[in-house]
Formats: structure tokens, C-alpha cells, sequence
């Protein structure tokens, strides 16, 4: 079944898609934003489920009161938004939606704007998969979406901005946050005179972390840093986080391991761009570790190596909302340009604050990076038991096996169905190319890539049984 067409059909309802529909809505484009979650405001303004009401925004937090106006302003600028709507498959500008598993049909847009934002970096170690142990994602869902604490005696591991924020946010909820163990290294007075020196226009950023971080020192919550959780340890669920110091590249140092009493362990080693659309559109990519891996490639005005294809917000590089909402406008922007509602004078004049902005935003991106660098043995904490692929229960012993002669991805993933299961590779993938990388020599830059396969979302598969969506290819994969 084929739906009406748009001028711009935008996918992903975080900062950057509800930012992007707005604009180009004002532009006089006709706009279709779509997101597979039954609510707007992605991962970091994530509103709370159907079912609750609120009376008080502001006490439900900042972060929900900047989403509510987000999608107020998509929505009076005409935009149509379409909930639990996954886009599957995309051949040219036309994608395969399914709506809450209804049948498939297919939209045509005169361009693509993909804003699928990121997900958690899964963290493969011994105990990884106890119940209790969540990513700082899956936490955040529990709190703001249905208001539950996510633990009794809570245990954060991580790096980066998250681990001050997330951890003094569930104390601002009341949740008891027995320790905070960071990966890098304490912030030393370089890094405090590169951050003020890339303080304009960030001030907001550095305010808030000087907040989270005075709100663990006043709840005396210890934060250690230079440490990194080994494995979690219990009896059908985690009761104790064994942790242990690292060296620069984040490999544990022998003698150093310590216990702490726990049930639940909430892990935020960063985030991997959502990139399985881009790469059926055939989009082009480099890769970066720090900003989460394949990055895709951009012009000036968010362009894609696809034609008529954009790209913005964290699904392109993890950056936080601030570059999110602007990426988004500006994206939008170049797509009213080249779909002539916006003249090149008008589009350069609004386009201008955003580029500032931006540049200012990636100043500090560059001084945090450096605090902040992933190192390799993030990706060598599982033992041979452990298991990796937990769809299809494969193991870290069985991928070594596996990867002996070759250092291609697509063939282990055939000889031991890794990353085939229900996360279609999410939650394994870069772990299976960390296994080959360390057993050829290589780098996980270097290897090929795992074929990205529609339908890129767990969808019922009497939602894409339609023989015409076979006969239009959307379901056919080269290479």
C-alpha cells in the first residue's frame, strides 16, 4: 500500500527530527516525521508513557519541559507526526513504514532527512547479561518514561559527560547511587583551561556539570576514576560489581580489583550512531571510536554521498542536543533549498547563527574528547564463557573460533548466526569486530562491515509479507 507523498519525510522524533520538522515546515514544505516509539523527544527528552499526566512540568524536569516545546513547535508548524511508526526499508527517497505491526506501506518523500539518533555502547563482560545490569539508557527509560527507580543500591560505569549526569539525576529522584566509577582519567588543570577556553556559547554545559558533580560531593556519592567494571557476580541476579583500576587505554591492572555490594549496575560507556538506514541508502562513511564509530559523511548543509538524502542529530556523530537541534534546522534548511522554498540568499541568512553555534559546540566537543578518548580495552574485558551475541547465545570463545581465517564480519556472522538474532547486531556487532581485530592485528576501522539487512527493525512478518514490496526491492540486498 503506498501512502501520500511529502516533500520531506523526516525519521527519528529525538532533538534533531522534531527540530527539523519544524523548520522545514515553516519553509511551506510538506513535512512527515516519523518515530517507532509511542511518544516524541528520543532518549534524552524522553516523556513519560501513555497513561500518566502532568501537572507540573517543570518538576518532571528540564529535559521534559525542552521536549514538550520541541514538539509543540513541530506541530503548530504543520508538520504531520506519526508514533510508533518504524521506517524498515528505503530504496531511493521511498520508505517502508510499519505502524504499531498494521501492514507495511510504502512513503515517498522528495527528500530523506534521517535523524535515528544513537543507542548505548553494550559493554561485553563476564556477568554482562545478569539481571540487574542495564545500560544507562535502559535506566532512563524506567525513570522517565514510567517513573520507576531502576535499584535499591545502584552502581553507574561509565565515561563521559553521563556519568556525572545520569547518576546525579537518579539522586535528584531519590535513588540510592552507591558508587561512580569513571574510565578516564580526573579532569587535570589542562583540561579545565581547554574547556574554558571553549566556554562561549557552552556555558549552559559547563553550568550543568558543575551541578551534577557539586550534587555527588554533597550526597557523598564516591566517583573514582581511572576504574572500569571487570564482570558482575550473583545468584540469578547482581549482587556485587567487581571493579578494578585501568591504565590509559582502559585495560585493567592486575592487583587492583575491588567488590562492592550492588543490585543493579547501570552501565554508560557512550553511544553507537543508529546508522542501519544510511547504510541501505548507500551512504558513505568514516569512522571514529570517540564519536561512536561509522560517521557518515556531509556537506555543508547535512547532505548524505546519496542523493536527495540528509542526515543530522547523533545518529551522525554523538553529540548531545544542543548540536542535535541545530544540525536538525540546518539540514531542513538545505533541504528547502534544494527544493526551492527557500531562496540561497534566505537559506545562507538563517543557516548563519546555526553554523556559529555549531562551531562553538565542536570546540568543546574537541576539549572533551580528549578527557573522554575510548580506549581499546573496552572491547577485552569477556572471557571464552562469556557470552557476546545474546539473541542467539553465542560466545566469545565460539567468535574467536570462528574468526580464525577470516577477518571478515559477514562470514563469522554466518558461521555462528551473531548478530542475526531479535537486536539484529546492535548489542554485538562492534564486539564481533573487536574479535577479529585483536586476533588478525587490525583495526576495527579496518575491517568490512556487517551487510546492513531489511526490515532494520523486529517488525511481525505478516507487517512485510506484501509481495509488491519485494517486487519494488526493498527487501533485496547487494553484496
Amino acid at each position: 500500500m503506498t501512502d501520500a507523498s511529502y516533500d520531506l519525510i523526516v525519521v527519528g522524533g529525538g532533538p534533531a527530527g522534531l527540530a527539523a520538522a519544524a523548520e522545514a515546515a515553516s519553509t511551506g514544505l510538506s513535512v512527515c516525521l516519523v518515530d517507532e516509539r509511542p511518544t516524541f523527544g528520543g532518549q534524552i527528552f524522553k516523556q513519560p508513557g501513555p497513561g500518566f499526566r502532568v501537572t507540573e512540568p517543570a518538576a518532571v524536569g528540564r529535559e521534559y519541559v525542552r521536549g514538550r516545546a520541541l514538539i509543540a513547535a513541530a506541530e503548530r508548524a504543520g508538520a504531520r507526526l506519526l508514533p510508533r511508526t518504524s521506517a524498515v526499508a528505503i530504496r531511493g527517497t521511498t520508505l517502508v513504514l510499519v505502524e504499531d505491526g498494521e501492514p507495511a506501506r510504502t512513503v515517498e518523500a522528495g527528500r530523506l532527512l534521517l535523524a535515528s539518533g544513537a543507542h548505548d555502547r553494550p559493554v561485553v563482560f563476564p556477568g554482562w547479561t545478569l539481571p540487574g545490569v542495564l545500560t544507562a539508557g535502559g535506566a532512563q527509560t524506567l525513570v522517565k518514561t514510567q517513573r520507576v527507580l531502576p535499584g535499591k543500591r545502584i552502581v553507574f560505569a561509565g565515561s563521559g559527560p553521563l556519568a556525572l549526569a545520569f547518576p546525579a539525576q537518579l539522586r535528584g529522584y531519590g535513588a540510592n547511587v552507591e558508587l561512580v566509577l569513571e574510565a578516564g582519567p580526573a579532569p587535570g588543570p589542562r583540561d579545565v583551561l581547554r574547556l574554558l577556553a571553549a566556554a562561549r556559547g557552552n556555558v549552559p554545559l559547563l553550568r550543568d556539570a558543575v551541578a551534577y558533580r557539586t550534587r555527588l560531593l554533597r550526597d557523598r556519592v564516591p566517583l573514582r576514576y581511572r576504574r572500569i567494571v571487570v564482570r558482575a557476580e550473583g545468584e540469578g541476579r547482581v549482587e556485587e560489581v567487581v571493579h578494578a583500576s585501568v591504565d590509559t587505554a582502559w585495560r585493567p591492572l592486575a592487583g587492583t580489583e575491588e567488590r562492592v555490594a550492588a543490585d543493579t549496575l547501570c552501565v554508560g560507556y557512550g553511544f553507537f550512531p543508529s546508522v542501519e538506514l544510511l547504510r541501505l541508502a548507500g551512504c558513505d562513511f568514516v569512522y571514529d571510536e570517540d564519536l561512536g564509530g561509522p560517521i557518515v559523511v556531509r556537506d555543508e548543509w547535512l547532505r548524505t554521498t546519496t542523493p536527495d538524502v540528509s542526515a543530522a542529530g547523533d545518529g551522525t556523530g554523538v553529540a548531545g542536543s544542543y548540536v542535535a537541534i541545530d544540525e536538525g534546522r540546518l539540514a531542513a534548511l538545505g533541504a528547502a533549498l534544494d527544493l526551492g522554498t527557500l531562496a540561497p540568499e534566505a537559506a545562507a541568512a538563517r543557516a548563519a547563527p546555526l553554523r556559529r553555534r555549531l562551531a562553538r559546540k565542536e570546540a568543546f566537543r574537541r576539549a572533551l574528547r580528549r578527557m573522554h578518548a575510548v580506549g581499546p580495552g573496552i572491547y577485552e574485558l569477556a572471557t571464552p564463557a562469556t557470552v557476546v551475541c545474546r539473541c542467539e547465545e553465542v560466545t566469545a570463545g565460539a567468535l574467536d573460533a570462528a574468526s580464525e581465517g577470516t577477518d571478515d564480519v559477514n562470514v563469522v556472522k554466518s558461521l555462528t548466526r551473531a548478530g542475526m538474532g531479535l537486536c539484529q547486531g546492535r548489542n554485538c556487532q562492534r564486539q564481533i569486530a573487536a574479535t577479529l581485530a585483536l586476533r588478525h592485528g587490525g583495526s576495527i576501522a579496518s575491517l568490512p562491515v556487517a551487510t546492513a539487512r531489511p526490515p532494520v527493525r523486529p517488525v511481525p512478518i505478516g507487517a512485510v509479507a506484501d509481495a509488491s514490496l519485494e517486487d519494488g526491492g526493498f527487501f533485496t540486498v547487494e553484496g
